[in-house]
């Protein structure tokens, strides 16, 4: 086997050339901030994220050895992707904004494949067994803790984690390997100091004191993870979000500052504002063709219908009743007959403070 250290810069080099622009290598053990972590589930801020809380994921969250056998280190690794190239002011009516990470193709698969061509380097660098396993989002890693003592960034008071002149439009991955590789020291610094932008800019309140969100009333978990009803009390504030949110990203004076970012997952599949009108008349195969390759998927077609609606009630145009009204004729789904008639209750109220401002 070669010198350790020498595989660690081969392994570097190949990820910024497959465009992971941060690397950072932490050992396995201790696992920071799972207390932490357990005290989020405790309190339900996972909602209905139920694989969270279970007690198998609990376990390997808690010991990457249960992950992955002999397991010593965690590489993190950070993928830039391209921010929200608009206003929060900057939208039509008729029209629902999706989040700038779902734009273009799914970072799952494309951020895998890549990590598969990292695992294959270092077995072959390696010259003989080596255990890895990689994650994108989807194993029980606690993934931002472990960049923060591998030296990428620290968590911001929204929860993302922020690089340091870079900001938080990141994608974040992990591998776990039993090679004992050198480890990077871990980031220390504060990055938000008094600042309060995002706290104040959350519409639903939904950021917590301790830096995590409580999931129950956040944007992104209604309209993506969220396979119901979204609540009467939150849903005006979901604003014109029709799939996530950006906002708290949006106003950080992190991103602000940071330069924009290469676009490491290839050109968008999606726009940044889509026909909420296109999407209550999809059948599956027009919602197939749609959200192909793309996260948009992830909420299913009546997910995304019923964020739709949601939008379309908040925009309170009186246009968007017969539409309204001819899908709630045809509806059968206990959560899209809901939104249904919020929205259309909404525009109806509108109409009337209308009438009586006028009259």
């Amino acid at each position: 086997m070669r010198c350790l250290a020498e595989l660690k810069r081969a392994f570097s080099t190949r990820a910024h050339q497959l465009g992971f622009t941060h690397v950072g290598i932490t050992p396995a053990h201790p696992v920071p901030h799972f207390d932490a972590f357990e005290r989020w589930i405790r309190a339900g801020h996972h909602a209905d994220m139920h694989y969270l809380a279970r007690q198998d994921t609990l376990a390997k969250r808690a010991d990457p050895s249960l992950v992955l056998e002999g397991c010593q280190r965690v590489i993190c690794l950070a993928m830039p992707y391209t921010p929200p190239q608009s206003s929060l002011t900057a939208i039509s009516p008729g029209f629902g904004r999706v989040s700038a990470y779902a734009r273009p193709a799914d970072y799952h698969q494309v951020i895998q494949n890549k990590l598969v061509e990292l695992e294959n380097l270092i077995c072959s660098l390696a010259d003989g067994a080596v255990k890895i396993k990689s994650y994108v989002d989807t194993g029980p890693v606690l993934e931002r803790a472990f960049a923060i003592q591998a030296g990428l960034g620290m968590v911001g008071k929204n929860s993302n984690l922020i690089i340091p002149g870079e900001g938080t439009y990141f994608f974040l991955a992990v591998m776990l390997t039993d090679l004992e590789l050198p480890v990077d020291a871990p980031f220390t610094h504060d990055l938000c100091g008094s600042c309060q932008r995002c706290i104040e800019a959350c519409p639903t309140s939904c950021i917590l004191p301790d830096r995590t969100i409580d999931a129950r009333r956040c944007i992104s978990y209604l309209t993506i993870e969220n396979k119901g009803v979204i609540p009467d009390a939150l849903k005006s504030q979901v604003g014109n979000w029709l799939f996530g949110c950006d906002i708290c990203q949006m106003v950080c004076p992190h991103n602000i500052r940071a330069q924009t970012q290469p676009n490491m997952l290839g050109e968008p599949l999606l726009p940044e504002q889509m026909n909420l009108t296109d999407i209550l008349n999809w059948d599956e195969d027009d919602f197939k063709s749609a959200t192909q390759n793309t996260a948009l998927n992830r909420p299913k077609q009546r997910g995304l219908v019923r964020n739709a609606i949601v939008v379309l009630g908040n925009q309170a145009q009186a246009t968007a009743l017969p539409l309204l009204r001819d899908h709630l004729d045809k509806e059968a789904h206990p959560m899209v007959l809901d939104a249904l008639y919020w929205a259309i209750d909404q525009i109806e109220r509108n109409q009337t403070d209308d009438a009586r401002s006028n009259g």
